[in-house]
């Protein structure tokens, strides 16, 4: 959790400067946003590391107005060699479709919407090697719904239930 100090406030969004966090990922200052600026100084350092195969940056947020959980994801740039890399990207989602019960694939967004820009997912992978994927998991503040089910609200534990099935949906790409 990057965001302890601003929750403490009471604020999803901002921490105790009042700077949104996930809006401050393209240079974080380390004397104002301490949190983007090491977290992103540790993606940078696993990723020049030679030993180390950086495959997933995972940002992680509650979404305020969507259903279910989901991901946004970056389009990648159309030529032939992008659209493996786009079948690529999307293994991981249509895995945790089937894995998550609460995970929608057709919520999911595939996009470089402009006001985006400064978040992890979009700046990310500025500081990454070529073949890692920058994700954004949403789970919405109110509920889900499966096809022709009522929407079920989100609980705390149906909460941890997406990290565990996340979990899961790794297993499961690693052996693919």
């Amino acid at each position: 959790m990057l965001n302890p100090d601003g929750v403490f406030l009471g604020n999803y969004r901002t921490a105790f400067c009042g700077l949104d966090l996930n809006r401050q990922w393209a240079n974080p200052a380390e004397w104002l946003v301490p949190e983007n600026y090491h977290v992103k100084s540790l993606i940078k350092e696993l990723a020049d590391d030679p030993w180390i195969s950086l495959d997933f940056v995972i940002d992680m947020h509650a979404h305020s107005t969507s259903m279910n959980a989901f991901c946004f994801v970056n389009l990648v740039a159309d030529d032939s060699r992008d659209i493996s890399r786009m079948q690529d990207e999307l293994t991981f989602l249509r895995l945790m479709s089937i894995n998550c019960k609460m995970f929608s694939l057709n919520s999911s967004r595939i996009c470089c919407d402009p006001s985006k820009l400064g978040t992890g997912r979009r700046e990310l992978p500025q500081v990454v090697q070529d073949h890692t994927h920058c994700y954004t998991l949403e789970a919405s503040f109110f509920c889900y719904q499966n096809v022709g089910c009522r929407p079920t609200p989100f609980t705390q534990q149906t909460l941890i239930e997406v990290g565990r099935d996340a979990g899961i949906t790794f297993l499961d790409y690693y052996r693919l």
